[in-house]
């Protein structure tokens, strides 16, 4: 994993969370279903270990971490919102946008 990226603005890892639900069968006597949520989130890799336990204490199945950094749709300059259900001392905090060059 080289967790660097060949413009160094790019910091953010994107970390991928699954669940599966078993669901009611789509019609009456049918098999069950089931149905998978994904969520999908751009994060600092100076609280990531923490992000990704929280993820997990919150039922998510299945969190993957990306290889490469990735700035995500906000881009290298967005706002960073450091989420307030992670064990870090800037929980619940949001870091400014930079500027952009």
């Amino acid at each position: 994993m080289s967790k660097t990226s060949a413009d160094p603005r790019i910091t953010k890892l994107k970390v991928t969370m699954r669940r599966f639900r078993v669901v009611a069968p789509e019609v009456p006597g049918g098999p069950p279903g089931v149905r998978e949520d994904v969520a999908e989130d751009y994060v600092n890799p100076e609280f990531v270990d923490e992000y990704v336990a929280a993820a997990r204490a919150r039922g998510w199945d299945d969190v993957a971490v990306s290889d490469e950094p990735d700035a995500g749709p906000g881009g290298y300059h967005g706002q960073t919102a450091v989420p307030a259900g992670i064990n870090h001392p800037e929980a619940g905090t949001v870091r400014p946008a930079t500027q952009e060059d």
